[in-house]
């Protein structure tokens, strides 16, 4: 049902029921669960330097990607 339907219906109502709906929809708004405010966890990055310096030691490798470009354009 979409809301223009719903408003169709609500408008169709006797006076008294659609008080009634308004203040049932009223009351379903008030009583939304308030969420606790979360205190904000630091996120860990993985160290990736860190990692490939332990992998490849000291070692600086071409980047492949450069090296094929210039081989294209030659």
């Amino acid at each position: 049902m979409s809301a223009t339907e719903l408003l169709e219906h609500v408008r169709a109502m006797p006076a008294r029921e659609r008080q009634k709906f308004v203040v049932a929809v009223l009351a379903l708004q008030e009583r939304r669960p308030v969420s606790p405010a979360r205190k904000a966890r630091r996120v860990r990055w993985p160290n990736v330097e860190g990692r490939a310096r332990r992998i490849f030691g000291g070692r600086a490798l071409p980047n492949l990607v450069l090296m094929e470009r210039a081989e294209a354009t030659r």
